[in-house]
């Protein structure tokens, strides 16, 4: 990847943000949950561009240096910042627990209508969907911000039995943020995990079909749930298994869990195996 590629819709935004900024905007944003980050932004502490722009300086500042790279990042949404601010003009009294103006990473295996899915296969390199995966549109409507896409084991480690975790075409080899070169990722939302743990989003999406999302939350000390196959959709992911398959959310704890995880159910007609429909009351 050209990480110089990927940051050029950022230029001159980023010039902005100084490294005394980010070092002053530290101690509001990192390990801080989504509540937390809400009381921040509701008191005046932060604004929902300013908490983009912290993300893009802190994933610029470690994966365009290749001694500390951690190589989690495929894609950013060049249109993030726009949609901050739009955010802020349209600033809402959100509750603590929404995830209005939060910027989320997404595995490359889930669709976007403005950024490519590869799946981390180079065949994928230029497959950019002609509409938003479910789930993303279930993110959208739930206020959140889409910060861009996420490195896996390629094809969703479909690829082969013995191919070392987090590894794709497209991305490289994922690293570990707790030992670069010495821990394995876990695999294949590697990326996903990574990105949480090296705090570069409030939260992330992975998918799995057989610990795909467990395995790199364990391996990477963040909090990953697989849900109950139907109650988030498939749609628009790039499949695996019918049976099996399922998106979820990676964060760094479990009330962030919870509250991504309510954002993404929904009733999605176009998915067989879609059962829940959260207005319903069973």
């Amino acid at each position: 990847l050209d990480m110089n590629a990927i940051f050029k819709p950022f230029e001159t935004d980023l010039e902005y943000l100084s490294e005394a900024n980010y070092t002053a905007l530290k101690p509001l944003i990192l390990e801080q949950d989504i509540p937390t980050l809400q009381k921040s932004l509701q008191k005046g502490e932060l604004t929902y561009e300013k908490l983009t722009l912290f993300y893009l300086y802190r994933i610029r500042k470690f994966e365009r240096d290749s001694a500390v790279s951690l190589n989690s990042i495929i894609s950013l949404n060049p249109n993030v910042l726009e949609e901050a601010r739009a955010k802020d003009k349209n600033k809402i009294a959100a509750a603590e627990t929404t995830l209005y103006g939060m910027p989320i990473l997404l595995k490359d295996n889930i669709n976007t209508s403005n950024m490519p899915t590869t799946a981390g296969a180079l065949v994928l390199a230029d497959n950019t969907a002609i509409k938003d995966a479910f789930i993303v549109e279930r993110l959208r409507t739930n206020g959140a911000l889409i910060l861009g896409k996420v490195n896996l084991s390629e094809w969703a480690y479909f690829f082969c039995g013995d191919c070392p975790s987090g590894y794709s075409a497209i991305g490289g080899q994922t690293l570990n943020p707790y030992g670069r070169k010495m821990i394995d990722t876990g695999g294949s939302s590697s990326g996903s995990a990574v990105a949480v743990a090296a705090n570069f989003c409030a939260a992330a999406i992975g998918s799995e079909t057989s610990g795909s999302i467990l395995s790199p939350a364990s391996q990477n000390s963040t909090v990953g749930f697989k849900p109950t196959i139907g109650l988030v959709s498939r749609s628009g992911i790039v499949p695996i298994s019918s049976t099996l398959d399922t998106a979820g959310p990676i964060t760094k704890n479990v009330v962030d869990n919870a509250i991504l995880l309510e954002a993404l159910m929904g009733k999605d007609d176009s998915d067989s195996k879609s059962v829940f429909d959260p207005l319903v009351r069973y």
